[in-house]
């Protein structure tokens, strides 16, 4: 589900959950357990964020865990998704995420919300398809995608839903660089690096300097963004859309 591992100051995390690395509910609750544990942890100066997977980063939400539920299950599943993806963005220790494949949906979202991104070359792709599969994107998420690229960029790519390749991505500035799968953990953990011998107090202080005005918005946009999202996955077209990637094939929205 989440293999953990210490590497001197950095701590690594792999995701390991099912061929295309689909994200559910278990998986969420041990990743935010994990990171709890290491933001009270000062042996951890940073932390490296990928996949056990040779095509995959994460493939998204696994549509299991919203398929045949009503709106409040729907709801009670996003509190504890949302909630994990945002102990990545408010995490006082810099995040590193070393994407090895695919990274879609919600596996987008954590990938912005990291500090750092690398992307494999050629058959990695970043995108965010939600508007592909009938549901909406959320406004915290939204938000952090416009101050990486800029309103237009961020626009374009909710509204076509379209995934980038490495170099595309690196030139919209929604990664810092582009590896080969060779290059990629070495890459992410050079970028870590930087962090072993500064004072954790600097490194905190200015996480938080970099965040606070998205943490203020995010706070007030939580159940805003809950309540949408989940009106969106419970309608027909939701489920129309999450029953499609189950079965692998385009959805028929009404």
């Amino acid at each position: 589900m989440l293999d953990v591992e210490k590497n001197g100051h950095i701590l690594e995390l792999y995701i390991k959950t099912n061929e295309t690395n689909s994200l559910g509910r278990e998986f969420f609750r041990k990743f935010k357990e994990v990171l709890e544990q290491a933001e009270n942890d000062r042996s951890v100066k940073s932390i490296l964020l990928s996949g056990r997977n040779d095509k995959f980063f994460s493939n998204g939400f696994d549509p299991e865990i919203f398929v045949g539920k009503n709106l409040e299950e729907i709801k009670e599943v996003l509190r504890e998704a949302l909630g994990a993806c945002g102990r990545v963005l408010f995490s006082p220790k810099p995040v590193v995420c070393a994407m090895n494949g695919h990274s879609m949906g919600v596996g987008a979202v954590i990938a912005i919300f990291s500090d750092y991104r690398i992307l494999v070359e050629k058959k990695g792709r970043l995108g965010f398809p939600e508007s592909l599969i009938g549901i909406n994107f959320p406004s915290t998420a939204g938000t952090v995608l416009k101050d990486l690229v800029g309103m237009k960029t961020a626009r374009d790519l909710l509204y076509s839903g379209r995934g980038l390749k490495a170099d595309e991505a690196v030139q919209v500035g929604l990664v810092e660089e582009s590896a080969t799968p060779e290059e990629v953990i070495p890459k992410a953990r050079k970028w870590c690096s930087q962090f072993q011998d500064m004072a954790m107090e600097s490194v905190v202080g200015v996480k938080i300097a970099l965040r606070d005005s998205q943490r203020l918005l995010a706070d007030t946009l939580e159940k805003r963004d809950v309540d949408l999202l989940a009106q969106a996955i419970a309608s027909s077209n939701g489920q129309e859309g999450m029953k499609s990637i189950q079965e692998r094939r385009r959805p028929v929205f009404t």
